[in-house]
């Protein structure tokens, strides 16, 4: 094979020699990874052969031993060799393969979780819960996440138990900026959003205790009450937010110990609460006693305050007596770096700093950093712009799209990630959305997100995943 270094020295080695393999864009250590993995497959080495010492390697190719050491210790990791002390590396047996065991985590064709945790590529997943972000955008997050990881000592301690102080120093100053007034007590972070909901059901609803959800609703929230043994009722959602009064007779008969809900940007609607109702909903809630939790993962998705901004979320009427806030910023960081946040009044606090630290220790901390360097820095709110701006492009695309799909005419949402499409009448999107699957495409619909059987003709398009392939698809499939 091709030697991508000259030799500097004669070898004198007994052992094989190995070669590295030519890639531009890849780091020295991982060319001796692979060369030496292409050498066994060829042949060229064998099982118990022994490989060149380390210092006899680096020598040969003009590299640090250190560079040497843990290409091998990588190829340690992987059981492709051995180390024999006093004696040096061997290439290791071939392990046979292992038959694979069936996985209880493999999900059937249509559980919505499939939607977050996916096989199939974005751009064949137009029931996608995840916001596609452009290239730029990705990028800048890993150059933030570089940094915060470069800054971060090892002073050997899990941080502050109710999360990174500056961190949420920072969120009390953007809820003040929306008109929230939030001391520093009264906000506690978290792994991410729906982990900020999973506390506050943990620290306030009991098994059995009834709890209320819309229809059509997050799948997760469903998911995070039957986790904890409650009792669901179901409230119809419609574009001005839940029926109050069906929710009123719910009130009346099961005393729901809480109402989770999403004021604006709703999944999967797109819709927001309009104030009126949502100043009525308030006036349910505290007569009842029932508490409100607001996910607003997606509010930072809406123009901020002051500009046209065409929803609030519950607290800013409520002032943190009958709602409970949970945000987070998993759409628009990414989701695997977007910590959330709780913010709620000292007497559900005390339950809900007791049950926190169960959901993690210092798992956040790398997370929490790199939130508050966006927040610290001023880039999160440009940040959120260009966001906004690409959301528009993309839903006047896909209103296109569907449009030359020769599909039902819809209004392309004006703010958010979703379209709440209706298919036509007497179309079941859960067939529909089997028929896609058969064809590649994995989809979200209304089966996902409610049991009422109005509903069973939509099916949640997230309009940066969608392409015009997609929609032929759907229009071939109902």
């Amino acid at each position: 094979m091709t030697n991508l270094f000259q030799p500097t020295e004669p070898d004198t080695s007994h052992a094989a020699p190995v070669s590295l393999v030519a890639a531009a864009e890849v780091t020295v250590m991982e060319r001796i990874y692979r060369g030496i993995e292409a050498d066994m497959a060829l042949g060229v080495l064998c099982a118990g052969q022994r490989l060149p010492s380390v210092r006899a390697m680096a020598a040969r190719h003009g590299i640090s031993r250190d560079t040497v050491l843990r290409a091998y210790d990588k190829l340690i990791a992987q059981r492709r060799i051995y180390a024999v002390r006093g004696s040096g590396f061997y290439v290791a047996h071939p392990v046979s393969p292992q038959p694979a065991a069936a996985s209880p985590a493999v999900l059937p064709p249509l559980d919505p979780h499939r939607l977050i945790h996916s096989d199939h590529p974005l751009d064949r997943t137009p029931g996608s819960g995840i916001l596609r972000h452009e290239g730029s955008a990705q990028a800048e997050v890993a150059r933030v996440l570089r940094a915060v990881v470069a800054s971060i000592g090892s002073d050997g301690s899990y941080g502050d138990p109710l999360g990174y102080l500056p961190l949420r120093r920072q969120l009390r100053d953007k809820l003040m900026g929306d008109g929230i007034e939030a001391p520093i007590e009264s906000i506690v972070t978290t792994p991410g959003c729906i982990a900020g909901l999973s506390l506050v059901v943990r620290a306030l609803l009991r098994p059995g205790n009834w709890a209320v959800i819309e229809a059509p609703a997050s799948f997760m929230h469903l998911r995070v009450l039957m986790t904890q043994g409650a009792n669901v009722a179901h409230v119809p959602r419609d574009a001005d937010g839940p029926d109050l009064d069906v929710l009123r007779a719910l009130c009346e008969r099961h005393r729901p110990t809480m109402f989770l809900l999403s004021s604006v940007l709703h999944n999967p609607t797109g819709t927001c609460i309009a104030p009126y109702r949502a100043q009525k909903l308030i006036e349910i809630a505290a007569e009842f006693g029932m508490i409100l939790v607001d996910d607003n993962s997606y509010a930072d998705l809406l123009p901020p305050s002051g500009a046209m901004r065409p929803a609030m979320p519950l607290m800013l009427l409520d002032r943190m007596e009958q709602v409970i806030h949970v945000g987070g910023f998993s759409h628009t960081i990414a989701p695997a770096t977007g910590p959330g946040f709780v913010v709620a009044h000292e007497r559900w606090m005390r339950l809900i700093r007791h049950f926190r630290p169960a959901q993690g220790l210092g798992n956040t901390i790398v997370q929490e950093r790199l939130v508050y360097r966006f927040l610290h820095e001023g880039l999160y709110r440009r940040r959120c712009e260009r966001i906004r701006t690409h959301l528009s492009r993309c839903s006047l695309a896909l209103g296109r799209m569907i449009a030359a799909a020769g599909l039902p005419p819809v209004v392309p949402p004006a703010h958010g990630l979703f379209l709440w499409m209706a298919l036509g009448d007497g179309v079941d999107a859960g067939i529909a959305a089997r028929r896609m699957l058969a064809k590649g495409y994995l989809t979200a619909p209304a089966i996902h997100f409610s049991p009422r059987e109005e509903e069973r003709g939509h099916m949640r398009l997230n309009i940066t995943t969608t392409t015009a392939a997609a929609m032929l698809c759907l229009r071939e499939s109902v």
